[in-house]
């Protein structure tokens, strides 16, 4: 039998687990203004406010007030594509995404408190213009005159994380925490071949202690687990790309027609995705009795995407049992596991007004061998800076900008029949604002 896996069909169906969202992978970072004031140094080890909770539930103990924070991210993302050789006319279409989230602390009693936090930890919108990447010169041109279109269009990841946890006073010198996760992810991911959507939701836990050896030193450790999903939804052949295939496949020009009628089209199916586990490291010294200098290390396990198979419902054949779709679908992703490195002040002034400064380094999961045209990431630098008022005594708001600077990604990849030969250019700019309130 023949299939028409081409290098069209057996890789277009999969970019689910693609994005850019201004993390490594498609992580997204900004769930609190007060911790990207210090590029997230001692945030995991910091009891600022209920929205530390997300890097360490031990960071609960240290809160024995009830309090109720909101933060809200605005996001610039300034990318574009330059094509190695003759381009087409299509860019990257210009994303602003807003992203918040929700925290809340009650304590129990002088020991133990209790958090719940709403936030969406994974996610990408991109989007692309019609007719992007370089001008197609290879066998697929007929059916797609630039190459980028096959690899990336659009993307829309959604994933909202629902977190109860608890942190326990165990003595005057250790805070332990511990959480639970439900999590729900939803992607509609489509380019001139495919299109996939799908949802599922899953389980998963998190836990961290804090240890102070002494009045100026404090350490924090914290574990989020792996959560992984098996996503049921519907996969779309589109007849380009089930043309050009055939066509690739050696399929006779006047069969084609005849092929494209009997597997385009759509149909269910499943696929498996194990979203990564995250190690969180944070230090907070104590310089002077207002200044504090912070530290941290975040080291997320990318590489448990190695690889998507999509199973889905597309058995029937063509020209009496010669052609057939690719089934299951594989992508290999290869993406390695990420650190982002940072270092931060924190000083509060007479009044009360905090300061804040930070500066990290971040890695990319990729480099030009597995380039993913839905999430051209690479190493990164933040510098962040923010700041803290108390207008009332109930009431706290938090305010902070980020520059992201990224190195350009090259990428060339020739998995598709159509060659992507170039450069992204990307950097970001983020402002955020928080608002606290204890009762």
């Amino acid at each position: 039998m023949m299939k028409i896996r081409g290098t069209l069909l057996a890789t277009s169906v999969l970019s689910l687990a693609s994005g850019s969202a201004f993390a490594s992978g498609f992580g997204v970072s900004y769930q609190s203004v007060s911790a990207m004031g210090t590029a997230y140094a001692g945030s995991g080890v910091l009891s600022e406010d209920a929205t530390n909770q997300w890097y360490n539930p031990a960071t609960l103990a240290g809160l024995h007030d009830t309090q109720f924070s909101l933060a809200t991210h605005q996001v610039w993302i300034d990318t574009s594509f330059k094509a190695d050789g003759a381009s087409g006319p299509g860019d990257f279409e210009d994303v602003e995404p807003f992203v918040g989230s929700v925290f809340m602390a009650m304590p129990f009693n002088d020991r133990i408190t209790f958090g719940l936090g709403i936030n969406a930890p994974f996610g990408t919108k991109i989007e692309y213009e019609d007719n992007w990447g370089n001008v197609n010169a290879g066998p697929s041109a007929p059916f797609f005159p630039t190459t980028g279109d096959p690899y990336a269009q659009t993307s829309d990841v959604k994933t909202i994380n629902v977190n109860p946890a608890m942190g326990i006073q165990v003595t005057d010198n250790l805070r332990l925490g511990v959480g639970l996760n439900y999590q729900r992810i939803e992607a509609d991911i489509e380019n001139s071949a495919t299109r996939l959507e799908g949802d599922d939701d899953a389980f998963g836990w998190n836990a961290g202690l804090t240890f102070s050896p002494d009045d100026n030193n404090h350490f924090g450790v914290a574990y989020r687990s792996e959560i992984s999903y098996d996503i049921d939804g519907d996969i779309t052949f589109k007849d380009a790309a089930v043309a050009a295939s055939a066509a690739g496949a050696g399929v006779p020009a006047a069969a084609i027609p005849t092929v494209v009628a009997d597997l385009a089209g759509k149909y269910s199916g499943k696929t498996s995705l194990d979203l990564p586990a995250v190690l969180q490291l944070s230090y907070a010294g104590d310089l002077t009795d207002r200044t504090q200098l912070l530290l941290g290390v975040e080291h997320t396990y990318w590489s448990s995407l190695d690889r998507l198979v999509v199973e889905h419902s597309g058995t029937q054949t063509s020209l009496g049992g010669m052609a057939s779709l690719p089934n299951p679908s594989i992508e290999e992703f290869d993406w390695d596991d990420t650190t982002r490195y940072s270092v931060g002040l924190r000083h509060t002034l007479p009044s009360d007004t905090v300061l804040r400064f930070g500066l990290a380094k971040e890695e990319s999961t990729q480099s030009s061998d597995n380039r993913s045209a839905i999430s051209p990431d690479s190493d990164r630098v933040w510098a962040t800076l923010g700041a803290g008022f108390r207008p009332t005594e109930n009431l706290s708001i938090d305010v902070a900008y980020a520059h992201i600077w990224v190195d350009d990604a090259d990428v060339y990849k020739t998995s598709r029949g159509a060659v992507l030969d170039g450069t992204y250019e990307l950097d970001a700019n983020v402002i955020g604002a928080q608002l606290n309130y204890t009762f």
